[in-house]
């Protein structure tokens, strides 16, 4: 294979790949989301059969892959198609195609597919190298952690490159004002989570303080319940301590949770924090009767294991 040049001519039409709000196409990707469905189709076939060949031959379709790749990676057979380049990349091809997306992540990170390549790029390259990522995401952290797509790379973000600058700084705008929006929201509290298991103490903590006024809705909210019984095990042991004295303020309510199928993460967490362990289990045997008839519950008796001389052995020591 000598030589393999992708040239795509562009036609008349519109990009449809992104909403309005993030059409920030540069050239190529016009040309390509120009290009008729039979030319673009032609274009991935060239490449991908380089690409499967090997050798030399994936060498040059790597190279093209570079220049075709802001358009390629918008479109949901070319993305696949880019992956597998990065598939057969060495480290040096991928910082040059991990460049070409630079001043397009606003419009990557929201699209269905091309936020897929971010995040292998977040995965395989170190975090000095995909700096930008986060650094071209700030002014609009909120925005993104609000997105379906957009929320999934802050995450990834989050998990492979947590003390980068950049990605502090997201952070912190995220978190910035009404975190218990955040937290209450389908994609907001899954950045929340990312936050609790990879971020900083200080994010941690924000987390932690926009809880504690809302836990009676919040132990039962579908969102809300799953930041809780994370915080209660990675937040500093005296937030998780008073975390779980606010949860466990009123009688019954460990009872409560568990018959809940929101609520019951949270006793499940419980029963791990230091100094509540023995409490919760002298509440659940006292509940044992009512916890049977549950759903949720039941299968919680079942995964400690309580049978009813468990749980009687458990009430007398609590009596005791």
């Amino acid at each position: 294979m000598a030589s393999m040049r992708v040239v795509v001519r562009p036609q008349q039409g519109t990009v449809k790949t992104m909403p309005s709000k993030y059409t920030e196409y540069s050239a190529p990707q016009r040309a390509f989301g120009r290009a008729s469905k039979g030319r673009r189709s032609g274009i991935r076939s060239q490449l991908r059969a380089a690409l499967e060949r090997g050798g030399a031959d994936a060498k040059v379709a790597i190279a093209e892959l570079q220049h075709a790749m802001p358009a390629l990676a918008f479109d949901a057979e070319g993305c696949d198609l880019v992956l597998e380049g990065l598939d057969s990349a060495n480290a040096e091809e991928m910082l040059a195609m991990a460049a070409t997306l630079r001043g397009s992540v606003p419009a990557a990170a929201c699209s269905q597919h091309a936020h897929q390549v971010l995040e292998r790029l977040l995965h395989d390259l170190s975090g000095a190298d995909v700096a930008f990522v986060a650094e071209e995401l700030l002014g609009r952290g909120r925005e993104f952690a609000f997105d379906q797509h957009g929320s999934s790379v802050i995450c990834q973000l989050l998990l492979f490159a947590p003390q980068n600058h950049g990605t502090r700084a997201l952070v912190d705008e995220v978190l910035s004002t009404d975190v218990t929006a955040v937290c209450h929201h389908k994609q907001g509290h899954q950045v929340a989570l990312a936050t609790l298991e990879h971020g900083l103490p200080q994010h941690r903590h924000r987390i932690f303080v926009s809880l504690l006024p809302v836990l009676a809705r919040a132990t039962k909210h579908r969102f809300a319940a799953e930041l809780i019984a994370t915080a209660l095990l990675r937040c500093r042991e005296e937030e998780a301590t008073a975390l779980a004295i606010a949860v466990l303020g009123k009688p019954g309510v460990v009872a409560t949770l568990a018959c809940h199928c929101f609520g019951v993460q949270i006793v499940r967490s419980l029963l791990q924090v230091r100094g509540f362990g023995s409490f919760v289990m002298q509440e659940i045997a006292r509940s044992e009767k009512k916890m049977k008839k549950d759903k949720f519950a039941s299968e919680l008796l079942r995964e400690l294991g309580m049978n009813q001389g468990t749980m009687l052995a458990v009430a007398q020591r609590a009596g005791a």
